[in-house]
This record gives C-alpha cells, sequence and structure tokens, in this order.
C-alpha cells in the first residue's frame, strides 16, 4: 500500500519528505480527479472447416479470434483518466488478455499484457483551442477500434486486421477550425513500435467534417518509411469514413482503406486496397443485429494467408443481447471467401472459404 502512495505521491507532485498523511491527502485529491472505466471481453469460436492448431493451422485472415473451437479471455482493461483542469489530461490504458499479445507494440509491453495507452493531453488558448497531443496512443485509421464493446461486431474486419496500423507512438496537434470542421496533423514513430526501427518518422494527419447530427465524413493517412533500417521505402496509407446515425437506434458505417509501399521483395512494392460497410440497429432495450460485408485486395504482402494476388470477402451477421448493469452477449455467424483456395481444413486440404460461428460475453463499466 504504502509503494502504491509513492507512486501517487510523485505523479501529484507531492514531497516525499512530508508525511504520509499529506501523502494520503495527495493520493486522494489525485484520485479524485481520475476517471476509472474498464471491459472484460471473454468469448468462444467454431470453424466448420476444423483447421488443426497442432499443425498451425488457425482461423486464417482473422485479428484476434484465430483459435478454433477454444475459449478466449480476449481482453481485460482498465483506462485511468486524470484531468486536473479544463485545459489537461493524461490517459493511462492497461490491457492484459490474449488479444494484447496481438496488438502490442514493438519494443514495448510483453506476450498478453500491453500499456495500450500512456499519453498526455494539452489544449492551448489559440483561436478555438489548439490540443497537443504526446505519447502512445491507439492509431487515427479505421472505423474499427482494440475496444471490443466499442464495435458492433465480435470479430474485426480484414481492413482492421490487415490494411492498417494498431497504434502509434509520437505527437499530434489537433485544431477545431469550426464546430464543423477540425483537422490533425502528427508525426511519430510508425506502425505499432514504441521504439522506432528505423531513423525516419510517419506523418498522419486526419480531416474530419460534422455535416449534421447524422452525417460525417473523415478523410485520414499516414505516410512514412516502416521497413527496418531503410530510410527510403514509403509505407503510404489512406482511410476514408462515411458515418450515417439517422436515429439514436440506427448506424450505417462506410470505410475504404488504399495503401502501397516501396521496396518489397518480389514485386518492388506491394499495393492494397479495401472497402467495408457496416450496418446496425437497435430493436428495443435488450436486442440489436448488426451487419458487415467487406472485400480486401491484396496481392500477397498483408494478409496471413501466404496467398499472392487474392481478393477476400466477408460477411457477418451479429446478434446483440444488452443484459443488466453493462453486460451484454453476442451471437455472430461470419463466413470468409477468397479468389484462390486460401483456408486451411483438418486433413491439410485447403478451400477457398471458411465459415465460422462465435459468442461473446461484454462487460464494461
Amino acid at each position: 500500500m504504502k509503494r502504491i502512495l509513492v507512486i501517487i505521491t510523485l505523479v501529484s507532485g507531492l514531497s516525499l519528505g512530508g508525511s504520509w498523511a499529506h501523502a494520503e491527502e495527495g493520493a486522494a485529491a489525485f484520485l479524485g480527479k481520475t476517471n476509472l472505466t474498464g471491459m472484460l471481453a471473454t468469448s468462444y469460436n467454431y470453424n466448420f472447416n476444423n483447421p488443426n492448431p497442432a499443425a498451425g493451422n488457425d482461423n486464417l485472415m482473422r485479428v484476434f479470434d484465430v483459435d478454433h473451437n477454444d475459449f478466449s479471455i480476449n481482453q481485460a482493461k482498465v483506462q485511468f483518466e486524470n484531468a486536473p483542469n479544463d485545459w489537461s489530461k493524461f490517459v493511462l490504458d492497461l490491457t492484459v488478455g490474449e488479444d494484447a499479445a496481438v496488438f502490442t507494440s514493438a519494443g514495448f509491453g510483453a506476450d498478453e499484457f500491453d500499456i495500450w495507452e500512456a499519453y498526455g493531453e494539452l489544449t492551448a488558448p489559440v483561436g478555438n483551442g489548439m490540443t497537443f497531443t504526446i505519447g502512445k496512443f491507439a492509431t487515427l485509421m479505421g472505423a474499427e477500434v482494440i475496444e471490443s464493446t466499442a464495435n458492433y461486431n465480435t470479430s474485426r474486419s480484414l481492413l482492421f486486421g490487415f490494411a492498417i496500423p494498431f497504434n502509434h507512438t509520437g505527437f499530434h496537434i489537433a485544431y477545431p477550425f469550426s464546430d464543423k470542421f477540425t483537422g490533425m496533423i502528427g508525426v511519430v514513430n510508425g506502425w505499432d513500435n514504441v521504439m522506432d526501427n528505423n531513423k525516419a518518422k510517419s506523418i498522419h494527419g486526419r480531416l474530419a467534417y460534422t455535416y449534421n447530427d447524422a452525417w460525417s465524413f473523415i478523410l485520414q493517412g499516414i505516410a512514412g518509411p516502416e521497413q527496418a533500417g531503410s530510410d527510403g521505402n514509403w509505407r503510404t496509407l489512406i482511410d476514408a469514413i462515411v458515418s450515417w446515425t439517422p436515429t439514436e437506434e440506427t448506424a450505417v458505417i462506410l470505410n475504404y482503406d488504399l495503401g502501397k509501399e516501396e521496396g518489397v521483395a518480389g514485386a518492388g512494392f506491394a499495393n492494397w486496397q479495401g472497402a467495408a460497410l457496416v450496418l446496425h440497429h437497435t430493436l428495443n432495450d435488450w436486442f440489436g443485429v448488426s451487419l458487415r460485408g467487406e472485400f480486401f485486395d491484396d496481392d500477397g504482402s498483408r494478409n496471413n494467408a501466404g496467398v499472392a494476388n487474392t481478393v477476400f470477402a466477408e460477411g457477418t451477421l451479429t446478434s446483440h443481447f444488452y443484459l443488466t448493469d453493462g453486460w451484454e452477449t453476442r451471437l455472430e455467424f461470419r463466413h470468409d471467401y477468397a479468389s484462390n483456395a486460401a483456408f486451411v481444413r483438418n486433413n491439410g486440404a485447403v478451400r477457398s472459404f471458411q465459415d465460422t460461428v462465435s459468442a461473446e460475453l461484454l462487460y464494461r463499466f
């Protein structure tokens, strides 16, 4: 307990030479301005292709739900957000679970544990307010996020897993030009690494426009050298999102990604693109349904199925059962298709499709 108080005392700027009573008062003041939120996600997944995990066969073209016939503790996450005043805050997000082993950054974190976000934010009284963010934070790209509770489907999209990065370490500056139009630009180490793998940096940015309460448009991107030890071969990604929420119960999201990378072995460059459409509707207080369809066109540089010049597509139907006090259960069916045989069966044969079902239990506070 004393060790915890020492840490809180340091963060609060209190002197260690003071009394423990003084330290406890500082800790109480610090915690009083700290908002604690969290979530738990656990799931079961079954693949009708019955791939053999002992032979290294997994649910291919998946992000987190890679294990067949397996119960998983995907995420146990807590987030501390301390805002001592109106113009500054600090965010610390800790995640434990099987998902963390996938999205942990190079040079930071360990299997099944990750400091997902750790950043400070300051807003300067410039014009409408210029916000500076520095540290480790989630990527701007994509329509889906790491947190299961914030997505409409249990499984992540092909675009989320293979077209975009997960997180960055660096800084960005955001400025609201009006109540409808916001811009952001920054410099980061690269894709999914706390310690840069070369001497160059990447530039990322966003332009967001809110037409009205129903329509919003986002255009964003990132560009820079991402190959280890190479400062010249650039990876460039453009990400576009259109959102339509005609009512509180209904949401429609369209996401498009276009990427290219220079200096890739073989062809000399890599290209990928894809689009996803998500429809969600909450029917009543206890039930909702989500439908996602997408394609991902990859020359072989991004997918994990080991096939080149292949178009992947998937259709996902997810049902939501809203329980009490932050609890939710989801049931999902997903069909994946590939233009070339890519999905491995138990006997080692490959086929052009796979069907999976999953059940997920979520809790948020």
